[in-house]
């Protein structure tokens, strides 16, 4: 009986078959390596909340007083009441002197404590958990030259791949999702503030010489004249046409992310206080 030739054509379907496994087991292992730390991080933010729930404190009347007074009830407020109620955003202070308040903006994953470095070191919390430990989703921080207190100041934080720290900030280039999403809440020294948006854009890091508006200058103490020009700037370059207009004095916000649109793109969200 005579043998049958071998069929070299069988290994033209092993060896693409091989290498797509590999391709495939590489993407699986890439993939693990870079959501992992990024879901550990978010664990460690809910973690992190869930120590400043009232219910959870020692029970301790001037405990209850403090918390009293950190989120006093409001009547008129029934969406933010029981946030003001169940949680005591004045915790995080005792365990980390660098923190400046609680960010939350409703029905979103933006809930995260706010920090801010020294001067000398104002990304100190790019790559930094709420503790000081390394982290790829580092935390939400003020940038340098200016703090909550100044007349308008910036937020930054990670667009991290799962949708966590301002992952989701970039929704707000719909006019819908900003009109449903218009009320940032920002938990500072005791009082709940409330800021609203009237405008998100895309934007770059520009260099020195690029005579154009750069959100992260229009910071600090600004002069009226500075203000008015930040905030026509602001309401030209937004993609959502919102209804809303701020007027000196009204201490600006600015949201910051990293956008892919460009080489240092950057997606921004601009907002001032009403509350």
């Amino acid at each position: 009986m005579k043998k049958r030739p071998f069929k070299k054509r069988s290994f033209l379907f092993i060896i693409p078959a091989v290498l797509l496994v590999g391709l495939l087991c590489f993407a699986i292992i890439n993939a693990l390596r870079i959501y992992i730390p990024q879901e550990k991080a978010q664990r460690n933010f809910v973690e992190l909340k869930e120590k400043l729930r009232i219910d959870q404190s020692s029970g301790s009347e001037q405990e209850s007083q403090s918390s009293a007074s950190a989120h006093p009830s409001s009547a008129e407020d029934g969406g933010s009441q029981k946030a003001q109620t169940e949680y005591d955003y004045n915790i995080p202070r005792g365990m980390n002197p660098d923190y400046v308040g609680w960010l939350t903006i409703g029905d979103t994953i933006i809930d995260y404590p706010v920090m801010k470095s020294s001067e000398d070191d104002p990304e100190y919390y790019l790559h930094r958990d709420f503790y000081g430990d390394e982290s790829v989703a580092g935390c939400l921080f003020i940038g340098g030259g200016c703090n909550s207190e100044s007349k308008s100041f910036v937020i930054y934080g990670h667009n991290m791949n799962n949708g966590s720290m301002f992952g989701e900030l970039d929704e707000y280039y719909d006019y819908n999702y900003a009109e449903e999403h218009r009320d940032i809440s920002f938990f500072v020294n005791g009082e709940e503030r409330i800021y609203r948006v009237f405008g998100a854009f895309q934007t770059k890091i520009y260099g020195d010489r690029d005579n154009v508006f750069k959100y992260y200058e229009q910071i600090g103490d600004l002069t009226q004249e500075e203000y008015e020009q930040t905030v026509e700037a602001v309401r030209t370059l937004s993609a959502p046409k919102l209804p809303y207009a701020p007027s000196y004095p009204a201490q600006l916000l600015f949201l910051s992310t990293c956008s892919y649109h460009t080489d240092d793109g950057r997606f921004v969200v601009a907002a001032y206080r009403i509350k």
